[in-house]
């Protein structure tokens, strides 16, 4: 007999854990809340320009096997664009451009050559850098449980420029948090799976068209061919427990009792909603950190193609995608509480200074705040993450928050649904 499961929370955790479930012969309900899928990755459609615009630019790696194994097993891999080589471009105010660019397929040399390379750093910043990626493989991440990436960064002997320009840029990019505030473990470990894990990890691979249009429909068409159902625009509201066990669901248009097994793909403050917390085993108490995307429409477009990393700038990311623009800042917690036209004023400034952007050529713009994008991996939120298994029999946690050992992505999120439909199969 077909043993049955709910699954709440359409995000990628929830996906995840649906698609494998249902290919695993598990009969799926799932309930989201919102009218959409996608969680914290969704597009839309933008009313005034009639374009397809994602809530928030996401960037995938060639070291996220789990995502990709999901995309894979949802048919969604042509929906993506994968770098051959990795090639990422830095800017500087003036126009000022740098790359780290891997020439050749004989890893690791073409790495390292690429950091030797880096024109936004002299050359004895470039060989400073380089020792330290020399000693990644030897490191063992638990030493730095204790310490944050700056303190880590400083004790290695990384110049404020090297910092400026090279490891804030990326660790705000992958871990959404400064260096100030968050684990050296966490970052070195992310660290070793980039980069010491051959050629193709360290690659960026970009979604070709909106993030619903890239994953979400073809994880629902999936999810439907296997016998799931999907129940968007249904919040649940209460999880029962008797006796250490889920016996019922209440959501705001029906009551479920008939299940095996509950999957949570929620993230911690609305599970905190839905169950007692003292019913659920120790849930830290997350701070979060915010994204701001800023969408430029432009009637004339001199700007190169591609996408851009700003050295020294509030603007973290641009994507150029023709007469449409999207502009990036992670780790916003300081801009993301100022009014649009405030933050529109220091996007042109920006813009001006560092691309000499005719502000003449800006027609319209959308700004997307999401205040609590990523929890900031900290010393002490590390090392409290829960596991997925607890105290409750039937009940499953998955998120990109609970214990995958990965910062707060979309690989975490995919990584936890694939487990927790492990645990229950």
């Amino acid at each position: 007999m077909q043993k049955k499961v709910i699954v709440i929370g359409g995000g990628f955790a929830g996906l995840s854990a649906a698609a494998y479930l249902s290919n695993n012969n598990f009969r799926v309900t799932l309930l989201e809340a919102s009218p959409k899928l996608g969680g914290r990755a969704y597009s839309f459609k933008d009313k005034e320009t009639n374009s397809i615009i994602d809530n928030g630019q996401h960037i995938l790696m060639g070291c996220y096997n789990e995502t990709l194994n999901f995309l894979s097993l949802i048919g969604a891999t042509d929906n993506f664009y994968f770098q051959k080589k990795l090639e990422v471009k830095f800017v500087k105010e003036g126009f000022e451009l740098s790359e780290i660019k891997s020439i050749s397929n004989f890893y690791p040399f073409n790495l390292m050559l690429g950091l030797l390379n880096y024109k936004a750093l002299s050359i004895n910043e470039r060989i400073s850098l380089l020792k330290l990626f020399l000693k990644l493989p030897f490191l063992s991440s638990d030493k730095f449980s204790t310490i944050t990436i700056r303190e880590w960064l400083e004790s290695e002997r990384q110049s404020n420029n090297i910092q400026d320009s090279f490891w804030k840029i990326l660790a705000v990019g992958a871990l959404n948090t400064s260096i100030e505030k968050a684990s050296a473990k966490i970052f070195v470990d992310v660290l070793k799976q980039i980069f010491l894990r051959g050629n193709k990890s360290a690659t960026i691979i970009l979604p070709k068209y909106g993030l619903s249009e890239s994953y979400c429909n073809n994880a629902e068409e999936f999810i439907h061919k296997n016998g799931g159902v999907i129940k968007t625009s249904e919040a649940v509201e209460k999880i029962i427990i008797s006796e250490n066990k889920v016996i019922g669901l209440e959501s705001i248009k029906n009551n479920y009792s008939d299940f095996d097994f509950v999957v949570s793909a929620i993230p911690p403050f609305s599970l905190a909603r839905t169950i007692g917390i003292e019913d659920i085993s120790q849930i830290p108490d997350f701070k979060y950190s915010s994204i701001l995307n800023i969408h430029l429409w432009l009637d004339s477009n001199n700007l190169p193609e591609g996408f851009f990393g700003f050295i020294n700038s509030p603007l973290h990311w641009i994507f150029n995608k023709g007469s449409h623009l999207n502009i990036v800042i992670s780790d916003a917690d300081e801009l993301v509480n100022k009014q649009d036209d405030e933050l529109f004023e220091i996007v042109k400034n920006e813009m001006k200074k560092f691309f000499n952007l005719n502000q003449e050529s800006i027609t319209r713009y959308k700004i997307i705040k999401e205040k609590r994008a990523t929890f900031i991996p900290s010393i002490d939120v590390i090392a409290d993450r829960p596991s997925q298994k607890n105290t409750i029999k039937n009940l499953i946690l998955a998120g990109d928050w609970v214990d995958t050992g990965l910062p707060s992505t979309i690989e975490s999120a995919v990584k936890s649904g694939r487990i927790a439909a492990d645990l229950i199969s």
